[in-house]
């Protein structure tokens, strides 16, 4: 479907619940077109690790790079076929990183947990649509939070022009659904966004997903950290003695949030 969606030159959106595979999906389409130009992933800080620890995992041919440091200027300047740079959504937003990263025609842009964007006045949101790429694709297993503007903006990135201007949008779509529930405006609008949308629930694909696996690990105290878990057991009870009008099992409750 993304590889599908690539040759058109439209952008995809992948709204699949999470953990059901959007991050290998997304390194599987980057690969059919490594071999023509880099790509770039732009993605919570938090989530850049995964991207790196994943690409090691799945995709090995890539060349991955760190958007950060000093380096960075060099980094670009050096960019090529099968080479994937991971950028966080805070270095994108900084004063001159836009500048720098629209000078490239990517290959692929991916923007990861796309809904760090749903806002088209933030400062990320204004840089990753100055992003040039023969294809983009988004990750968020949330297109829409709080309104539907969140999916126009969203949109705006995939396939500028799809929805119309905000203004166009909000008179169509927006204001008929969120407001008069229109059955016939939400069919309109499912129907131009679902060829560029796919969604999986979890429980959509149970039966395709391996059973759970529980580990119990059991971790003995060392003697330093008894002594210290003893001190901190009688310290509470000390202080909780002192407490009137509560039976034992709340002097329990209250001993065990003081320690834990």
């Amino acid at each position: 479907w993304l590889a599908r969606l690539s040759h058109w030159g439209v952008g995809a959106c992948r709204a699949d619940d999470m953990g059901l595979g959007k991050t290998v999906q997304a390194l599987a389409v980057i690969l059919t077109r490594a071999s023509q130009g880099p790509s770039l992933v732009v993605a919570p800080a938090s989530v850049c690790i995964n991207w790196f620890s994943e690409t090691a995992r799945f995709a090995p041919t890539l060349n991955v790079f760190q958007y950060a440091g000093k380096e960075r200027e060099s980094i670009l300047s050096s960019l090529g076929s099968f080479d994937l740079l991971i950028c966080s959504y805070g270095m994108i937003q900084q004063e001159g990183v836009a500048e720098a990263l629209k000078k490239i025609n990517w290959q692929t842009v991916v923007l990861d947990e796309a809904q760090a964007v749903k806002n088209m006045s933030t400062k990320r949101s204004q840089a990753v649509m100055s992003l040039q790429a023969g294809f983009r694709m988004i990750t968020t297993g949330t297109p829409i939070e709080n309104h539907l503007g969140e999916l126009w903006n969203l949109f705006r990135f995939l396939n500028p022009g799809l929805l119309g201007s905000l203004e166009s949008f909000n008179r169509r779509f927006a204001i008929p659904i969120e407001k008069n529930s229109d059955r016939a405006a939400k069919v309109r609008l499912k129907k131009m966004i679902s060829p560029f949308l796919l969604r999986r629930m979890k429980r959509d694909v149970l039966e395709e997903l391996p059973e759970k696996t529980e580990i119990t690990l059991h971790v003995e105290l060392s003697g330093k950290e008894k002594a210290f878990y003893e001190a901190l057991r009688l310290n509470a009870i000390e202080k909780i003695s002192g407490e009137k009008g509560l039976n034992t099992g709340q002097k329990h409750l209250l001993i065990l949030a003081e320690i834990m």
